[in-house]
């Protein structure tokens, strides 16, 4: 006879695991996703819970959605339903961990009478994993993330699972997009690109991560790195580009486009330069920039090659093209989009060659290089944003992601 004790847990298990999604009714409330809206967003707006959200509008990920997109919003009904299933899940995360820990006492032979004979291994692979990751609840599993990362670099936090839905999370207050990677034999696997800023304050940061209603936590160290000031000097006929309402609405705009995560990585190796071998770095990623003399009040977040008007610009990863246009401060423009949140920039060209939504391939020619918009000659400027944040873009030359 199997103890009770061991009895709750398997049911408790076994109704979490196999309980169907929560699904739309008719005549329910419906939003259409708008520029800048994230899935957590709209369910502080509607006051749902947002992987409950994502359960009735049948999203697996719920850090990708698509402008235009409509929504079902959950009812009351269902949000209560919601909060019950969660406070079982809760009561489950508590008493799992003691019996995992002691699971070759549950007997095979109820396993295999209440149907649950395929979850032997998950069983045996949980029961392993209890043992090495004590102190993360149920239903995460694993949780690797860097111990530390230099401003301006690019890291990963993975996560396996016992559920299929994405985990949320954020770091440093900024949110953190989590793709599924594939169902492995431990569970239910997870990635997020961690980005950091050349001018995040160094020191201990928080890492959080949810699931559901279950959370936790984890502490980076994000280290100095060693980043120049220059001083640079406009001529006078470039001196209104420093117009403060012109640098606001093109970069309102260009946040707006880099917010959106569009679906998984579309490069499967590091990515190459842009252009061809040779051509000199006139100013790195993470310079400290002061313009005509005034307060040195921002950062180069790109890194620059000096290269003569006309030379080729190339693709440095698959992608689809984003944007292709002249833009009143960054000039001749391109962006890439990646997938995963990633996104290449191209500012300042002479000659744009690709238009929106063209689909590229590593080394295809986006145009020429040029030294329009806020330029004071000629050169490539490339920038890579992960999450909208500017990161270095020689390690992403250097490094395979994810």
């Amino acid at each position: 006879m199997i103890a009770r004790r061991f009895l709750i847990p398997i049911v408790l298990l076994a109704l979490i695991l196999w309980a169907g999604p929560v699904r739309a009714q008719d005549g329910q409330t419906q939003y259409t996703v708008q520029p800048g809206d994230t899935l957590s967003l709209i369910a502080g707006r509607f006051d749902v819970p947002v992987d409950l959200l994502a359960q009735a509008n049948e999203i697996t990920n719920p850090n990708l959605i698509q402008v235009g997109q409509v929504l079902v919003i959950p009812d009351a009904a269902q949000v209560q339903a919601h909060q019950d299933a969660a406070s079982a899940q809760a009561a489950l995360a508590g008493m799992l961990p003691g019996i995992l820990n002691s699971a070759a006492q549950v007997n095979g032979a109820l396993v295999d009478m209440l149907g649950f004979g395929s979850m032997r291994p998950l069983l045996a692979q949980m029961t392993f994993l209890a043992s090495r990751n004590a102190a993360l609840p149920l239903p995460f599993l694993t949780l690797i993330v860097p111990d530390a990362i230099v401003q301006g670099e690019t890291d990963v936090v993975w996560v396996t699972a016992l559920t299929p839905f994405a985990p949320t999370g954020a770091f440093q207050g900024r949110e953190l997009v989590f793709i599924g990677d594939g169902r492995s034999d431990a569970g239910y696997r997870f990635f997020a690109l961690l980005p950091t800023g050349a001018l995040d304050k160094p020191g201990l940061k928080k890492l959080m991560v949810h699931i559901g209603p279950v959370t936790t936590e984890r502490n980076i160290q994000i280290k100095a790195g060693i980043y120049e000031t220059q001083h640079i000097v406009l001529p006078p006929s470039k001196g209104g580009l420093l117009a403060p309402d012109k640098l606001k609405a093109e970069r309102e705009r260009l946040y707006a486009l880099w917010g959106v995560v569009s679906g998984p990585p579309r490069w499967t190796e590091p990515f190459q330069f842009p252009i061809a071998e040779g051509f000199p770095r006139t100013s790195p990623y993470g310079t400290r920039r002061s313009y005509n003399g005034g307060p040195v009040s921002s950062f180069h977040a790109g890194s620059d090659w000096g290269a003569p008007e006309g030379t080729p610009i190339l693709a440095p990863a698959p992608g689809v093209v984003a944007l292709a246009e002249p833009l009143f401060v960054r000039g001749g423009a391109v962006i890439i989009d990646h997938g995963a949140g990633v996104y290449s920039n191209f500012w300042h060209m002479s000659q744009i060659d690709v238009k929106p939504g063209d689909v590229v391939k590593t080394g295809q020619q986006l145009g020429l290089v040029g030294t329009t918009g806020l330029s004071t000659g000629a050169h490539l400027h490339w920038e890579i944003r992960v999450n909208t944040l500017a990161v270095d873009p020689l390690q992403w030359t250097e490094q395979d992601f994810p």
